[in-house]
């Protein structure tokens, strides 16, 4: 067995993160959402991942930079490489340092106490304990084809429930035909089904933060299929790096 956890987590431990696990069906060749979560702090997180994974395989993919050793008022190598690639899909990363990213450095280092690798390198299909940092607005653009990432972050409560109606259709009409195959269980009928037009406040916020860690789980076991024949490894584990699917 071999699970695949995305974490799409908030700035600060007031906010809350989401949480997805992916399970992978050896039978099928594909995914199963066995959980859809929202958290506080690294604590919860780091409770949660051990809960579920045990001692099986496990890869999680973390919305954030875990690794950005480099000063304030600079940017990672990765972040400028990935903006030069994605920019011109609006998909550009924001630049990371140590002050900004106290947060994910930190669980990052909880997490490597628990046994997660953070080193982007592995086999493919092989079993593994690692923790991978993963940008969802560049797998948008290659999952999706599309020219511009589907934006549901800022504008309007209008504007976002838009964009939050499209990216689910977009997760149905690829993710769940896609390879790895994102199977049809009750979780994802639930999250998928949710009606994103009654939805505001932190309700809005809590349902973007669950379907963003969808797509880091499902990043995940793309790279765990597919290795560097369809993903790129933007950095490196001395000054920070990004996964993303190869344009």
């Amino acid at each position: 067995m071999i699970r695949f956890i995305g974490i799409d987590l908030a700035w600060g431990e007031r906010n809350l993160s989401g949480l997805a696990v992916l399970e992978w069906d050896a039978i099928e060749r594909g995914l199963r959402l066995t959980k859809s979560d929202l958290l506080h702090s690294d604590e919860d997180i780091r409770s949660a991942i051990t809960c579920i994974s045990g001692k099986d395989s496990c890869l999680l993919a973390i919305d954030a930079p875990i690794i950005a050793p480099n000063k304030s008022g600079t940017a990672r190598t990765c972040d400028r490489e990935v903006s030069r690639d994605f920019r011109r899909y609006h998909a550009g990363a924001y630049p990371a340092n140590r002050e900004k990213c106290a947060r994910p450095i930190r669980l990052r280092k909880l997490l490597e106490k628990e046994g997660y690798n953070p080193d982007p390198v592995l086999s493919s299909q092989s079993p593994c304990r690692h923790q991978l940092e993963i940008f969802p607005h560049p797998a948008q653009v290659v999952l999706f084809k599309r020219e511009r990432i589907i934006k549901y972050k800022k504008g309007s409560v209008a504007d976002k429930r838009s964009g939050l109606a499209e990216l689910v259709e977009n997760i149905q009409r690829y993710l769940c035909r896609g390879d790895p195959l994102l199977i049809d269980t009750p979780v994802l009928r639930t999250l998928l089904d949710t009606n994103v037009g009654s939805l505001s406040g932190r309700a809005m916020k809590g349902f973007e933060d669950c379907v963003d860690a969808l797509l880091c789980a499902y990043m995940a076991a793309f790279y765990w299929q597919w290795g560097d024949t369809r993903c790129r490894i933007y950095g490196d584990l001395k000054t920070g790096y990004i996964i993303c699917p190869r344009i």
